[in-house]
């Protein structure tokens, strides 16, 4: 059995692996970005201190929601994806949210996940709490207090004397309060799934990867996938054969595969010319997004030469919305010194996000074209109420010792359109091809990844997310895949092992 696997990010590293487990699956990997070996990775990939944006990038940009700008939307182009580009934070989110996943399909619990997220981490600090792991693939780490720098140390003090909590462990089930970010790095040394999954992979002879193409459309028979199409860096037309075809491309990117293969909405293939072969409305649709709020300092602290942490230590809290209390995020950054001037962000994220308006469309044919993104930021109340209460409750931190003392905020930052004027992605896009149910007319794929109504095509990415986690992503695809890659197998992939 020949499955080819388009996209070699963070589910498709999972999946490769895991399926070529099975020496009686034969996995092609396919990827447009570089494969760099072990040891040989760019310096500008190869640090966990922010997020990689000048190199290995689509470079797609997207209209903004509810505000009319177009903002670059960072993915990284690269075997490995964007966990090779992105800042390393490694959170889950709350398990309540988990258990909405349910509401969509069954087996997808929190009780159920928790397994899958133990499973695939090797918790430095927590590894001996009963809801963590110590011997998985992906290491977690953070930064002990002592080695936080003065402005990161101020923040955590200046949260405490407003009335939060500490917290050590951002990843606790019942986690709210000021305490370390966790990382899935060590030693300042991004830890992702091409290292810990693909790599070691890659000596069995029934894995191949064939980076430096770019996957193009599916091939049918019928309503049955029986291969892929891809554009090699010359331009040349690549055909290949598939039993299966797992697609991993993202969430930008796999609805537009689907979409150029002829499978969403008839009135977004029509426009271009694409032969219908399976109508899905829900190809592409309902996309969902943590807003970023950005709040700008002059500080006077200590910058740290470069290279160094942008990020050490997390806000989690609750703003009041309606009546219901849901749960935002403040992440301070370190600061930099352009031309004599100081200045820093703390950046808001709107991380109980309920807003589902964002969509994707084809500008053409041609794979090379970027998909026609718009978010859906603030376009529900809900989250722009949120974005003004965490926003006030940001504000008030800043104003309080010991951080008062040495930053002064920029003006105009309590304006009712703050948000809409700097609203920006926090990188953590799903729901574009979501879970559901058969009857579900808006679902795209079933509990195990299948795309409802074909043959022989699944999606394994954060696409599927039905939704988003109150959190950073990296980790629920990571489990993502393990689940959908044991589905695949036989295994219990939607039930707790």
């Amino acid at each position: 059995m020949r499955v080819v696997i388009c996209g070699a990010g963070t589910a498709g590293c999972v999946t490769a692996a895991r399926l070529s487990e099975d020496p009686g699956i034969e996995v092609v990997l396919l990827e447009a970005g570089p494969h760099y070996t072990p040891g040989n990775w760019p310096a500008e990939l190869s640090h966990a201190f922010r997020i990689i944006k000048e190199s290995h990038d689509w470079d797609y940009f997207a209209q903004a929601g509810a505000s009319p700008r177009l903002v670059h939307v960072p993915r990284g182009r690269v075997v490995g994806g964007s966990s090779v580009t992105n800042a390393t934070i490694a959170l889950r989110g709350l398990p309540e949210h988990y258990d909405e996943w349910n509401d969509y399909v069954d087996g997808y619990d929190w009780t159920s996940w928790l397994p899958w997220f133990r499973a695939i981490e090797r918790d430095v600090q927590f590894g001996d709490r009963d809801y963590h792991g110590d011997s998985g693939p992906i290491p977690i780490t953070r930064y002990p207090r002592d080695d936080w720098y003065p402005l990161f140390e101020r923040f955590a003090e200046a949260a405490l004397r407003a009335g939060h909590r500490w917290t050590d462990d951002h990843n606790a089930p019942d986690a709210a309060g000021v305490g370390p970010t966790p990382f899935n790095m060590l030693d300042g040394i991004r830890q992702t799934p091409a290292d810990h999954y693909l790599d070691p992979a890659l000596t069995r002879p029934n894995l191949t990867l064939v980076s430096g193409v770019t996957c193009d459309r599916i091939r049918f028979s019928g309503q049955t996938a029986v291969g892929v199409e891809a554009l090699a860096a010359d331009g040349s037309q690549i055909a290949i054969d598939a039993d299966h075809v797992i697609v991993a491309l993202g969430t930008y990117a796999s609805p537009a595969l689907l979409m150029r293969s002829g499978v969403g909405p008839a009135e977004a293939l029509t426009p271009h010319g694409i032969p219908l072969v399976h109508e899905l409305g829900g190809v592409g649709n309902g996309m969902q997004d943590h807003p970023k709020v950005s709040y700008r300092f002059w500080i006077d602290t200590p910058i740290p030469a470069w290279p160094h942490p942008w990020i050490q230590v997390l806000l989690t809290a609750y703003g009041e919305v309606g009546g219901d209390p849901r749960l935002f995020q403040v992440m301070p950054y370190v600061g930099q010194d352009t031309a004599g001037h100081r200045f820093t962000e703390f950046n808001l994220q709107v991380a109980d996000a309920r807003g589902r308006t964002g969509t994707i469309r084809l500008q053409g044919r041609d794979p090379r074209l970027q998909p026609v993104l718009r978010m859906g930021w603030l376009e529900d109340d809900g989250d722009r109420t949120l974005s003004v209460v965490g926003g006030e409750e940001l504000m008030r931190v800043a104003a309080t010792a010991p951080l008062a003392d040495v930053m002064v905020p920029w003006p105009n930052q309590d304006d009712p359109d703050h948000a809409l004027r700097t609203v920006e992605t926090f990188h953590h896009v799903v729901g574009s091809l979501r879970m559901g149910r058969a009857d579900d007319p808006t679902a795209v794929v079933d509990a195990d990844g299948r795309v409802l109504g074909l043959g022989g095509v699944y999606c394994f990415d954060a696409s599927v997310i039905p939704r988003i986690p109150s959190a950073n992503t990296h980790l629920a695809v990571i489990a993502l895949a393990e689940r959908l890659s044991a589905a695949f197998r036989g295994g219990s992939g939607t039930r707790a092992r």
